[in-house]
């Protein structure tokens, strides 16, 4: 098993490729299984959409194993920024006067965003740990060094975000008498656009397995992807079905065993089935196609 369980997305996807392409009526489009190196923080599927991996497809269609069983996957923004203070080392009890603490500036950081954080809109935050703290503890240290992962609802709302992030560490700079360096560590994820269309006939296939999807709650946002990147090009699906009960989550051992046992393998045969599907319809159906893309555009216009 697999802690976040792509071994059953792997699995799910080329299936449901295999499944799609050996059918003779879909012979005039194409089908790609499109593999994804690094997702969980390399963005392999946001580097393969810059490459252009995806500039003539018409959709792209995965699942996620999770706790729930929902038709469309509540994904928000995200990166990682580096932040690094630049202070002058000093003896603390030999020169203290001399001395400019690059780690009190970083500790100071913190504080503000703690601040922020109360003002910030749903979906969004900061969280942050300390990469660098300096090299002994009879020196003040002339370099510190902070790792700060950024969250937002949309895309737009992230870049606002990493704006006050820049923001925050000039103002503490110049409070402490530091230097500050701000620079983007990761990939970023784009918040995910489903595509209704295709999202409701994937359901509709999966409820003949017996599988029922709904709505995601509101207000409920279950971390980010590199699919949020591709969903800004094509129409894509990300539906979250459950492997184990709402109290359990992913990225745990639980998860990991729950994602190798007998009801996730009846969970990945359904799936499998219900992306076929899905993926035979829109190589089929012209009407759905148009749909799906007006719908796309319509939403990235607005």
């Amino acid at each position: 098993g697999h802690a976040c369980g792509h071994n059953l997305i792997a699995a799910a996807g080329l299936g449901a490729a295999l499944a799609v392409a050996a059918v003779p009526e879909v012979s005039a489009g194409t089908v790609l299984a499109v593999g994804t190196p690094a997702e969980e923080g390399g963005g392999g599927k946001a580097i393969e959409a810059d490459a252009g991996v995806f500039d003539d497809v018409d959709a792209a269609l995965m699942f996620h194993p999770g706790v729930y069983d929902w038709a469309r996957a509540p994904l928000t923004a995200q990166v990682q920024y580096r932040v690094a203070f630049h202070g002058r080392a000093a003896h603390p009890t030999g020169n203290p006067t001399e001395g400019v603490d690059a780690l009190a500036a970083l500790v100071e950081l913190f504080n503000v965003l703690a601040v922020l954080g109360r003002r910030l809109p749903e979906g969004s935050h900061v969280q942050g740990i300390v990469t660098h703290g300096g090299t002994a503890t009879n020196i003040v240290p002339e370099y510190a060094e902070g790792l700060f992962g950024l969250r937002a609802a949309t895309t737009e709302a992230l870049d606002d975000l990493v704006e006050r992030l820049r923001v925050c560490a000039e103002g503490v700079a110049r409070a402490t008498g530091t230097t500050a360096e701000v620079e983007r560590a990761t990939v970023r994820y784009e918040h995910f656009r489903d595509s209704e269309p295709l999202s409701e006939r994937f359901a509709a296939h999966l409820a003949r397995a017996g599988i029922t999807l709904s709505p995601p709650a509101p207000g409920v946002y279950l971390g980010s992807s590199d699919i949020g990147n591709v969903s800004t090009r094509v129409p894509a699906i990300h539906p979250f079905v459950a492997i184990m009960v709402e109290d359990g989550s992913d990225h745990t051992p639980e998860f990991a065993a729950a994602a190798a046992s007998p009801p996730a393998r009846e969970v990945l045969v359904a799936v499998t089935g219900a992306l076929a599907c899905t993926a035979a319809d829109v190589l089929l159906c012209e009407g759905l196609r148009e749909e799906a893309w007006a719908r796309h555009r319509a939403a990235r216009t607005g």
